[in-house]
């Protein structure tokens, strides 16, 4: 089995509970098509500063079934991935870190591996980054 491009993202949020839109929304990009789950993890710190992980193994919030399209998902993070989700959460926060495969990519990088080639470089800018360089962009014209 070919995999690839994988990326993981940690999003935080300031509540030890994921919001049900954040549930609803992840498990429509997972149904487009458009990325395969491959590993979920949830991270939560409680109010004494104990780290709780729950993963695809353990028995889920159901409102994470819908998320769940795949039944051959991988475990692909690793201990370091889930301590820094755990560093990036406060007491009574929470954290969500995913490995998604970009299967909108997968036929691209099939044909550029086919042709001898490589990524050389696979790089996510974030969107606050990006807005910023175009408002300093408009700012200098």
């Amino acid at each position: 089995m070919e995999l690839g491009p994988v990326e993981v993202v940690i999003f935080t949020f300031p509540q030890p509970d994921i919001d049900a839109g954040v549930i609803t929304t992840l498990g429509e990009t997972v149904r487009s098509g458009a990325v395969n789950l491959i590993d979920l993890v949830l991270v939560t710190r409680d109010g004494d500063g104990r780290v709780h992980i729950r993963d695809l193994e353990d028995d889920l919030p159901e409102a994470w079934a819908d998320v769940l399209v795949d039944s051959r998902p991988l475990t692909l993070l690793s201990d370091a991935d889930l301590e820094v989700a755990a560093e990036s959460v406060g007491n009574n926060e929470a954290a969500v870190v995913a490995a998604f495969e970009h299967k909108w990519a997968q036929p691209l990088s099939a044909e550029v591996r086919r042709a001898g080639g490589t990524t050389a470089l696979h790089v996510r800018i974030p969107r606050d980054t990006v807005n910023a360089a175009l408002d300093a962009s408009a700012a200098a014209k």
